[in-house]
């Protein structure tokens, strides 16, 4: 019986090559290269120690958290928000601010309002940070 679906195998190879030439022919071609990719991949992963595959995986997963964080609505909001304030400050003429010319800015409701948002992030990176949160 194996040996009928061996036979059967071997026609349907056959056909393939008979259909597709071309893509045989450049398969034959880069057939080298392909080994030599296999090799570095059988290399790379018999170098590997447990403790270096638990530390990826450990890597993995710490990066799936952070993009988890990032992908929640308001995160992204926020970041995108932050982006573009930063752009356009990069965009604005810089001055210099003395004592008298920060307080003066304080009664501007933009100034007001991202100094409130800021004092937010501050709040919340110290609540992070607390030893006894951790």
């Amino acid at each position: 019986m194996a040996d009928a679906q061996e036979f059967e195998g071997e026609d349907a190879l056959e056909a393939a090559i008979a259909d597709n030439p071309e893509a045989v022919a450049e398969l034959v071609r880069r057939l080298d290269a392909v080994n030599e990719l296999l090799d570095v991949v059988d290399l790379g992963t018999s170098a590997m120690t447990d403790e270096m595959v638990r530390s990826l995986a450990d890597t993995g997963a710490s990066l799936g958290e952070v993009a988890d964080t990032a992908a929640r609505d308001d995160t992204r909001n926020g970041i995108v928000a932050l982006l573009n304030s930063v752009d356009a400050a990069e965009r604005a003429e810089p001055t210099a601010v003395g004592p008298v010319d920060l307080l003066r800015a304080t009664r501007d409701p933009e100034i007001q309002q991202g100094l409130g948002y800021m004092l937010a992030v501050a709040k919340a990176l110290g609540q992070q940070q607390s030893p006894a949160e951790n």
